[in-house]
């Protein structure tokens, strides 16, 4: 299966297997029958499958945790710090890097859980749990992968050419690299990484995986301060904005990241939310608005509504091709707003920058029902595009500007919701 549901699956597996010790051939093939034809529920829902036997649906926008978590469990354990800390080194650099143990549970545990370390990004290459025998020539192909191999089949794979590949023997807990990787990382990300890891040896949780989180928010956060934005156009990512807005000792290990696959991925999804209107909210954005390095990075006015989407908003600290974008609106807005004001009875201007121009939503009451219009300020566009009232509430995220007065819409008999815009 696609979905990375382990806990589940080894659930329904054990399910299985004790069916098949009793002989119950009957309650397995429903059981099979059931999940083939279940479709695939929403995150957190639970799932019966019995009267004794159910899963809840696992949430993959959590961290994982320790001990519910296999495969950071076993990864942690099985892995000193200083490894771990050479490993997700090596996947930043993109390396051809092996995984060997002598349990099979325990290698892809490894696998899964060092590549869960890099999250928000995800490797994008050659991505092998475990290898099969009749596919050990994988070893010697020339991209980057990360694969784990049986420790039976390491003699074959020594004998083949294996240049630059980064090795790690889970067994012996012993990791070979011909390169420097960790060394080439930022010095205080590195510290504050080993900190957190070694203060968390003896503790459960999600404590691992927020100390690799905000190392990945160390490194990448500031990618915000390099958005684009231009008037009716869509936003891009400027590579050079990027890497001036850090150190010269983070702009060296940037300059080499922004080749690198996970990264131009990373930025490609976020941009295609962006454009496409969804907008997003994860931890990781969460982590760049809390973290000690909040203060180097653009500040994000962001408004928790619905499904508390993150919006291109920059208010104070934004670059000066964003300020000049808002404040061009901004004015463009007024009058605009200035034009219609005298066509509205009753009205509740809401003004905020959309994902490709700007505008503004216009309530009416008319007999004591909302209508909604969106005026553009633009001069390309100057009628109002009507709207109507359900999608309004699709709008997850807006940016009140305060260039009209506090207004309430007067109440409207069985309304389910009053807005007060500030």
């Amino acid at each position: 299966s696609y979905l990375p549901w382990f806990e589940v699956f080894y659930k329904l597996l054990n399910i299985l297997a004790d069916y098949t010790v009793k002989g119950q051939e009957s309650q397995w093939q429903e059981l099979l029958l059931l999940l083939y034809t279940l479709p695939i529920p929403e995150p957190c829902v639970p799932i019966h499958l019995g009267v004794h036997s159910y899963f809840i649906v696992p949430d993959t926008k959590e961290l994982p945790s320790i001990p519910e978590n296999r495969n950071l469990t076993e990864y942690f354990v099985a892995v000193d710090v200083n490894n771990m800390l050479h490993l997700y080194a090596s996947m930043l650099y993109e390396r051809r890097i092996l995984i060997c143990c002598s349990k099979l549970s325990t290698l892809t545990a490894c696998v899964h859980g060092s590549a869960a370390m890099l999250f928000p990004m995800h490797w994008q290459h050659v991505y092998i749990p475990v290898l099969p025998q009749h596919l050990l020539d994988y070893c010697c192909a020339p991209m980057p992968y990360l694969i784990g191999v049986h420790s039976s089949l390491m003699e074959k794979v020594r004998g083949m050419a294996l240049d630059d590949v980064v090795v790690l023997n889970v067994d012996t807990n012993m990791l070979e690299s011909p390169y420097d990787d960790l060394q080439s990382l930022p010095n205080d990300v590195v510290s504050a990484l080993k900190s957190r890891l070694k203060k968390v040896s003896a503790t459960t949780g999600d404590c691992v995986a927020q100390a690799f989180l905000k190392s990945q928010a160390a490194l990448f956060g500031s990618y915000r301060s390099a958005l684009q934005i231009e008037s009716e156009e869509r936003i891009t990512f400027n590579e050079e904005t990027f890497l001036n807005h850090r150190s010269s000792a983070m702009r060296q290990f940037l300059q080499n990241a922004i080749q690198l696959q996970f990264f131009k991925q990373f930025i490609d999804g976020r941009l295609d939310l962006l454009n496409s209107g969804e907008g997003f909210s994860d931890i990781f954005e969460e982590e760049i608005n809390m973290s000690e390095y909040a203060g180097q990075y653009s500040h994000w006015n962001t408004i928790y509504k619905g499904g508390g989407a993150i919006f291109n908003t920059v208010k104070t600290k934004a670059n000066p091709a964003m300020k000049t974008v808002y404040k061009f609106a901004k004015d463009h807005a007024k009058m605009r707003i200035r034009e219609v004001k005298s066509r509205l009875k009753q009205k509740v201007l809401i003004c905020f920058p959309a994902l490709n121009h700007l505008g503004v939503l216009i309530m009416n009451y008319n007999d004591g029902f909302p209508n909604l219009s969106f005026l553009t300020p633009w001069p390309s566009s100057h009628s109002m595009q009507p709207l109507s009232f359900f999608s309004f509430s699709a709008i997850t995220t807006f940016t009140f500007v305060n260039f009209s007065s506090s207004c309430v819409p007067p109440t409207t008999a069985g309304a389910s919701r009053e807005w007060t815009l500030h």
